[in-house]
């Protein structure tokens, strides 16, 4: 799909964003285990939810709307299933969650079987990949195009587990929780937790168990330490708590955080910008990118601050600012991967260069996101350079194209699309169907008219 994005205004104002897409799937995933009726207030359609909507209801899930918001609950026999079949449409998050269900849910007198068409199948292949590393593996076969594991319930690893990000404590979390047997392992600090701003309301969060060392055991473990020629990040113990089921919860959606990055984005790129977003929803573990641009010398500030019921969100308001360039790795900053692109496209109007480094994750093999972002940067006219495991990148005064492409990544594409709606003239976005899909509140409200 082509769309073509014209220079938008200055964001003024305040700004009231649709809501949290991870939020929002999270939390339907979540309230599969938990019988009842689950509300999800402020929901809004798109087209994606229209068809998440529509294979739940498929699937036997309570879907329905009221006066309130969306009704969600788990079909009656979920637990008694022996297989779910996934569609094609389903956005890779929630797919990763039934995955993870289906997981959690087998047993060795019950295998339960997932079929997911090829292309999805590799696109969630890292949330299978984490689950196989704790000890949920799956046997897989193919045929027709459609790849079926079938989970025969876990063996757990001899080797400590250590979680090493998101996307492993999302499987792990829901795997978990649907087993109802609990899990230990150990992260370093700061790990991401998607499910950091849905888990809390239904009344579970994942533990941190206090250690404690005898003084013999403090001091062999500063040896070792001091040991090491390169020291290594001391890890930190995690628990699922062991369930037999979730509460029902009253989800209040806050605003989305990606579309929150991108007004972030545009406001570094387009002069007299001064908005208030409000009601975002801030996990630590994905807001990261707002203290990034800040170190960069961004006028971003987080100006009212709440956690109810241990769910944290707030108001930002953005400036535009004078940048410059900065390093940032995946390891010092919680989420990096997560919002990279849109760091990369604020930062083609900072000073000197700037380098995001430790993103790894975005760089296999099929579905590279470094790769196409780096291309889109280059048709601006910027500067770039790619490593095995991060991207390089120098700011341009006056970054501009008529075409950019894609590539059919949606985080690639709402990037691209902040940096296209603030260069002049227009600009045909290639392949970035994800992103009506996905967000269209981002190309009915927030691109704005020609300027």
């Amino acid at each position: 799909m082509k769309l073509e994005v014209r220079r938008g205004k200055p964001l003024k104002g305040e700004i009231r964003l649709p809501p949290d897409r991870v939020q929002a799937q999270s939390a339907a995933v979540l309230a599969m285990l938990a019988p009842g009726r689950t509300l999800l207030r402020d929901w809004q359609s798109t087209p994606e939810w229209e068809h998440v909507r529509q294979w739940l209801s498929g699937i036997g899930a309570v879907v329905a709307l009221d006066a309130e918001g969306l009704v969600v609950g788990p079909p009656t026999d979920l637990r008694e299933r022996s297989s779910i079949e996934l569609d094609p449409f389903l956005p890779p998050l929630f797919a990763a969650g039934f995955v993870a269900l289906a997981a959690g849910l087998s047993g060795p007198d019950r295998n339960v079987v997932v079929s997911c068409p090829q292309e999805l199948s590799e696109e969630i292949s890292p949330w299978r990949e984490a689950l196989r590393e704790a000890g949920w593996a799956s046997t897989p076969s193919e045929a027709g195009g459609t790849v079926r594991w079938s989970f025969k319930g876990r063996t757990p690893p001899l080797r400590a587990m250590v979680c090493r990000d998101g996307r492993t404590r999302f499987a792990w979390t829901i795997a978990a929780l649907a087993s109802g047997a609990g899990l230990d392992f150990q992260e370093p600090p700061g790990c991401p937790d998607p499910l950091e701003d849905s888990l809390p309301l239904f009344g579970l969060a994942v533990e941190s168990p206090k250690q404690e060392l005898s003084l013999e055991e403090e001091e062999m473990r500063r040896r070792m330490q001091r040991m090491r020629a390169t020291p290594q990040r001391k890890l930190e113990d995690r628990k699922v708590p062991a369930v037999q089921g979730l509460s029902p919860a009253d989800v209040r959606l806050r605003g989305d955080l990606d579309l929150a990055g991108w007004c972030a984005a545009t406001a570094c790129l387009r002069r007299g910008t001064d908005a208030v977003l409000c009601d975002v929803t801030l996990p630590a573990s994905r807001s990261g990118l707002f203290t990034c641009l800040r170190r960069m010398g961004a006028d971003i500030e987080i100006v009212r601050k709440s956690e109810a019921r241990g769910v944290p969100s707030g108001d930002i308001r953005i400036r535009h600012g004078r940048m410059v360039g900065r390093k940032f790795d995946a390891q010092d900053v919680p989420g990096l991967a997560s919002f990279a692109p849109l760091l990369a496209v604020a930062s083609v109007a900072a000073e000197a260069e700037t380098v995001l480094s430790g993103l790894g994750e975005l760089r296999r093999e099929g579905h590279d996101q470094l790769e196409p972002l780096a291309e889109g940067l280059r048709a601006f006219g910027v500067a770039v350079g790619l490593f095995p495991d991060g991207v390089v990148l120098r700011g341009e005064e006056q970054p501009g194209t008529e075409a950019v492409d894609a590539r059919g990544s949606a985080e690639v594409a709402l990037a691209l699309h902040a940096l296209a709606s603030c260069t002049p003239g227009r600009t045909e976005l290639s392949d970035a169907g994800a992103l009506p899909v996905a967000w269209p509140h981002l190309l009915r409200v927030l691109a704005g008219d020609e300027a």
